[in-house]
């Protein structure tokens, strides 16, 4: 109401079913009444967390995303697909063709077949979904849900292990397979913190042992461990921890 009156025309909110960052899920039914009410399009990003949804303990989160009038997702993420896979689910097609198709004539075609440049950016393109649709023959719904499920049990392992030393901090267990923590045994000081770990990042994916990535936290710099690999085990949650442990201990002594 506050942009209309200032002359603004809000026309859609993009709600995040699991961010990058954390894994956060934004409170998607609440989302969802605002933009009916307000006659806005609800776009939800779960390009790498939508597909959460398939695993029971964080099924209740997603209640809402059933109301989005688009859906992005990267199956390359967290459906264990090769790179690259991303693909917009929307809910009336004609609605993203009026808004994308600008064809000339040598490419237009009248029929009813679809014309995918019709309805993104991109012409020609590869056949994306093909690794898509094999795998999900192979594994299945049922197979998909048992393995997320797994990933998200293996962040929560990881979690408790963090809790459990006092040379590591937690800083985001989000609902997802995200956890954010960083390096600081007690001989560090406060101040050395951040460049401590941006130091420690470098290291070990110079190493190649590991792999991480690094996000900023409530101004702090985080380590960020996302368990997308259906191969990932408990005991490689102990060796990425004893690795980070040993590689801090040769970057506080350099």
């Amino acid at each position: 109401a506050a942009d209309r009156a200032a002359g603004l025309r809000p026309v859609a909110v993009a709600a995040s079913a699991g961010t990058v960052n954390t894994g956060a899920i934004d409170p998607l039914n609440e989302i969802a009444d605002l933009c009916s009410a307000e006659g806005l399009w609800l776009h939800v990003d779960g390009s790498y967390g939508g597909v959460g949804i398939l695993a029971e303990q964080t099924q209740g989160l997603y209640t809402g995303i059933e109301r989005a009038d688009s859906l992005a997702m990267d199956p390359h993420k967290w459906l264990y697909v090769p790179v690259e896979c991303g693909c917009v689910l929307v809910r009336d097609a004609q609605a993203m063709r009026d808004t994308f198709s600008l064809v000339p004539p040598y490419l237009r075609d009248d029929r009813a077949l679809p014309w995918f440049a019709e309805f993104g950016v991109q012409q020609t393109r590869g056949f994306r979904a093909l690794k898509l649709w094999m795998t999900i023959q192979q594994i299945g719904v049922s197979g998909y849900a048992e393995l997320i499920r797994r990933d998200i049990d293996l962040a929560r392992s990881l979690q408790a292990r963090i809790r459990q030393r006092s040379d590591f901090e937690l800083l985001a267990a989000g609902p997802l397979s995200i956890t954010c923590f960083r390096y600081c045994p007690p001989e560090a000081a406060p101040n050395q913190l951040d460049e401590l770990n941006r130091a420690l990042l470098e290291v070990t994916q110079q190493e190649g042992q590991v792999f991480l990535t690094s996000t900023s936290l409530r101004e702090q710099v985080a380590l960020r461990a996302c368990i997308v690999n259906f191969r990932t085990t408990e005991a490689d949650l102990d060796f990425l921890l004893e690795t980070l442990a040993a590689a801090g201990q040769r970057v506080l002594t350099a």
